[in-house]
């Protein structure tokens, strides 16, 4: 979640200093670039609108619609792991600084909706870390959730 909002940060800082550069050439009509400006903005925003939106369908999603639990390709009975969804969709944003990997795991959840995937690595630095990936493939850290350790070790 943290990405998104510091990607909003560096797209305005970026756009507004572009507009700045722009604005000041004497060839270019006065109004041009602030209309530019204001489309590609709008268009960011519209964009980040629909990361929001894919984001937080994680959280709206109910355990009772789950039918099957893939944990590194291996089928898991997801009856006697309904805590992990509600784990896995705990999004508490924590800093992470510089994780060492030890360990890596790919967990998909399908649903009668659509299928969840997420990467967790078993860090030696940092507890256990959860990666969201959307539907479009992207990665976010959602946050460090040393619950998912107690599941994922009991998975044989």
């Amino acid at each position: 979640m943290g990405s998104i909002y510091t990607r909003i940060i560096f797209v305005f800082i970026f756009l507004t200093i572009l507009l700045s550069a722009v604005a000041r050439q004497k060839k270019v009509n006065f109004y041009f670039p602030f209309i530019i400006y204001g489309i590609l903005l709008i268009g960011y925003l519209i964009k980040v609108g629909y990361d929001l939106k894919e984001y937080n369908s994680y959280n709206q999603e109910m355990f009772s619609n789950v039918t099957g639990i893939t944990v590194n390709n291996q089928t898991v009975n997801y009856k006697q792991y309904n805590k992990l969804f509600e784990e896995l969709k705990s999004d508490e944003f924590t800093w992470v600084n510089h994780p060492i990997k030890k360990k890596e795991y790919w967990i998909t959840i399908h649903t009668k909706q659509r299928t969840y995937q997420f990467k967790i690595w078993e860090t030696y630095n940092q507890g256990v870390l959860v990666y969201r990936i959307n539907e479009s493939g992207k990665e976010f850290v959602t946050n460090r959730n040393d619950k998912i350790g107690y599941f994922l070790n009991n998975v044989k």
